[in-house]
């Protein structure tokens, strides 16, 4: 099945929820990607169906170290590893002109049966969700699946001299001349203060690694919404129908479809990223959890406010200000002014970043504008 990753399209599906799909309910995979970033790393192998993959099977991945891939990256992928050892990890090092260029995943199920998921996407956030990708899904037969599992075993063994160990010192060594040109087109340096900052730190700073959670300060879509209190869980934020449907890419009755959240702080540093089921249930109540609401009451004075930035299909920067924030009031009446509905309904609105770039710039989204 073909598919297509675009915010814009409609029937847009990532191909991070590709993967997960497909490893649901595999017992081994194997995978190679060009390029690799933190972020990436965490996304997929974090998930809770990648992680339950690990703890009962295996997963091969070849990861390519000429471009993009950094230190971070390294650093993501040993933490992973240490908690799961079924995750072997090898990186494609080699001295020609070229690119090791792949991107590609298949896994194995109990039956016998498997799924190819070939494409464009690389292991990266843009590649996983944010960039317009397009891929296949391959369903395959037992006899398929064998073939697949045989002509990989004998890649890895004619390219063996080219895969290494993440933490062989070739290998750092290379990526963190990646680091360095990551880093000269961004903050021109002189070539010495480079050298100097890569010897003095082995990691990339938290905004170099979180700039992949950027939103466009033109094209991107923002939710304003009050959000209800539920009884004692307003934790499961309740939205209406076409909130739900349109802007979360969410569909009724399809528990299986993830959504992406993540909480900008109060120190505009990022929370950990959530996976959520689109919940909908037969009270016509479609909620997600949000974890910026773990162990706050509900406050007394007025309803809390969300903002949610849109940054591709399913995949949100999210931001809960109670009404004791000092930018509290300035929301209250722009959503005053600006609705629309019955005023004994929750106020949700959904407008252009443009249209609210000022409010954005003020609060902790502004280091996230692209």
């Amino acid at each position: 099945m073909l598919h297509i990753q675009d915010l814009l399209f409609s029937q847009s599906y990532s191909t991070h929820e590709a993967l997960i799909k497909s490893c649901s309910s595999a017992v081994s995979g194997c995978g190679a990607f060009a390029f690799a970033s933190a972020s990436g790393i965490k996304l997929l192998f974090n998930d809770q169906e990648f992680d339950a993959l690990l703890e009962r099977g295996s997963y091969s991945l070849v990861v390519g170290i000429d471009e993009i891939t950094n230190l971070a990256s390294l650093e993501a992928l040993n933490a992973i590893r240490e908690r799961r050892p079924y995750l072997d990890v090898k990186a494609f090092f080699h001295n020609e002109p070229t690119l090791f260029h792949p991107k590609l995943s298949f896994f194995k199920n109990s039956d016998g049966l498997g799924t190819l998921v070939v494409g464009s996407g690389n292991l990266t956030l843009g590649g996983l969700r944010q960039n317009r990708e397009g891929f296949a899904m391959v369903s395959l037969d037992a006899d398929e699946t064998q073939k697949v599992e045989s002509y990989w075993s004998s890649w890895l063994n004619e390219t063996r001299d080219n895969l290494q160990e993440i933490s062989d010192a070739r290998v750092v060594e290379r990526v963190k001349q990646n680091r360095l040109r990551g880093l000269a087109r961004h903050f021109p340096i002189a070539e010495k203060d480079q050298e100097e900052d890569a010897a003095q730190s082995n990691v990339f700073s938290d905004r170099e690694v979180d700039s992949e959670w950027s939103f466009s300060s033109t094209s991107s879509r923002v939710l304003l919404a009050e959000i209800p209190r539920s009884g004692d869980r307003w934790k499961q934020a309740n939205f209406d129908i076409n909130t739900f449907r349109d802007f979360f890419g969410a569909t009724p009755g399809d528990n299986s479809q993830r959504i992406l959240l993540r909480n900008v702080l109060d120190d505009s540093s990022l929370g950990p990223i959530e996976v959520r089921q689109s919940v909908s249930v037969q009270s016509q109540n479609y909620r997600f959890e949000l974890d910026a609401a773990t162990g706050l009451a509900y406050p007394s004075g007025g309803a809390p406010i969300g903002i949610f930035i849109k940054l591709s299909t399913r995949l949100f920067l999210y931001h809960i200000f109670m009404p004791s924030s000092a930018i509290y009031p300035e929301l209250r009446r722009w959503m005053i002014e600006k609705w629309s509905g019955r005023t004994d309904r929750m106020k949700r609105i959904v407008v252009d970043a443009t249209e609210v770039d000022g409010i954005l710039s003020s609060t902790v989204f502004s280091s996230y504008k692209g």
